[in-house]
Parts: structure tokens; sequence; C-alpha cells
């Protein structure tokens, strides 16, 4: 991926907290940026988002993770390889990349659940945002 060299105002409370996080997982403030940027639009791999550090992240951030699906081409292709696997016609090569597009979603799907629990103790609705209806007796 290419990087382009920006200076940016930002508040000092988004400073601050973000200087926290960089300092507390051992890394740049810069990378915590970066890393807060990629989520917020969608661009952060499903697979180098941190588990761990969800807590830190605003609501924003959290939605985006919800919000996180398989590009067009990557459910094209997964659901074109579980029909060859269900006639018999994978080979190895399609069966490795299946399963590493299979991984990728249990990813996703933990840190939407992750991500949905942290919105959901912050006082946000995530019951209608799944469309759930709780029974009351």
């Amino acid at each position: 991926m290419q990087h382009s060299t920006i200076e940016l105002q930002i508040a000092h409370d988004i400073e601050e907290q973000a200087r926290k996080i960089a300092q507390g997982d051992n890394c740049s403030f810069e990378t915590v940026l970066e890393d807060g940027l990629a989520l917020l639009f969608c661009t952060a791999p499903a697979d180098e988002i941190r588990l761990d550090r969800l807590q830190a992240f605003s609501d924003e951030q959290l939605w985006a993770i919800v919000h996180l699906r398989l590009s067009f081409a990557q459910d094209r292709r997964v659901r074109l390889l579980m029909e060859y696997g269900r006639e018999g016609k994978l080979i190895p090569h399609e069966a490795n990349e299946l399963e590493t597009l299979l991984d990728l979603i249990d990813r996703q799907t933990l840190l939407r659940s992750q991500a949905l629990f942290l919105l959901q103790e912050r006082g946000h609705d995530t019951l209608q945002y799944l469309n759930v209806q709780l029974v009351t007796e």
C-alpha cells in the first residue's frame, strides 16, 4: 500500500487518547492514527485488527467494524468455491483458498460480535440494529 505524508491538526483529547493507546500497545502514535482512519473508512483488513484493542476504539470505529464485510469479489469467490465443494470438484489449492476465506469470515464475525457487545455496553441499541425483539413474559 502506498502512503502519503500529510500535516494534520487534531484535537488535544484525540491526541492524548491516541498516545495512551500507542504507549499501551508499544507502537507509534502515527500507527494508532492510521489504524483508526483505516477502520473509519473500512479499509482495514480484519486479520490486522487486534481484538484486545477494541475497548479503546471510538463508537464510530466500532460501528465500522460491525459493518465490515467481505469484498464483492471475495464473497463471489466463497460462493463459487463452496459450490465446487458440494459438487466434489474442489481441487487442493481451491480448498486452501476456501479455508483462508472462511477463516476471514470467522475473524470478521468475532470482531463484529465483540464490537456489538462493546457498543451495547456503551448504551447503543444493538438489538435494534440486529433486528432482534426480546420476548418478555
